[in-house]
């Protein structure tokens, strides 16, 4: 990992720790309270990226659940890269528009099905989930990945992969 990478991945957990998570997503602000810490919070939130698709607390829990099952001993820049596809699948006019929807779609995800998305996500799964959500997407647009090692599905045998971080091969 190069060093600007690691620099951006400590900001945001610095961000998190600092600024209550229902801060960033809402943008709201106490606008009535003068203290030093709120003018401090507001600076940061102007400064933060805006997300990419406008998704509640509770799917980027899901989201970041999802990132630890499917994810599971991968590398962070891996994490980054299935929540990144989870992300894109949001945005592509041929899946569900939202994050619940595409994670619940029939066989889409096999932690879904073996009940491991039930699980309690990772510190490392759920900022994984906030990075992709920020705009990193190491997939370049990515819709799908797998690990071809494990795959069983004879369809996903038949999309043409063009990158490969960890274990997961990604395509589009």
């Amino acid at each position: 990992m190069d060093r600007c990478y690691k620099l951006k991945v400590l900001i945001i957990v610095l961000t998190c720790v600092l600024i209550p998570t229902s801060l960033i997503y809402s943008n709201e602000l106490d606008t009535n309270s003068n203290t030093k810490a709120s003018s401090v919070q507001s600076k940061t939130v102007k400064q933060q990226k805006r997300e990419v698709i406008n998704i509640t607390n509770e799917e980027l829990l899901l989201l970041s659940k999802l990132v630890a099952g499917e994810a599971r001993g991968e590398s962070y820049k891996g994490q980054v890269a299935v929540a990144a596809v989870v992300i894109n699948r949001v945005k592509d006019p041929r899946f569900p528009n939202t994050i619940k929807d595409v994670i619940y779609q029939k066989n889409a995800f096999s932690v879904v099905k073996d009940g491991s998305i039930n699980m309690q996500p990772t510190e490392s799964a759920y900022t994984a989930a906030q990075e992709a959500l920020y705009g990193n997407d190491p997939t370049n647009k990515a819709i799908y990945f797998w690990n071809p090692d494990i795959a069983t599905c004879n369809w996903i045998k038949t999309l043409n992969p063009y990158m490969r971080i960890g274990n997961h091969v990604f395509a589009k």
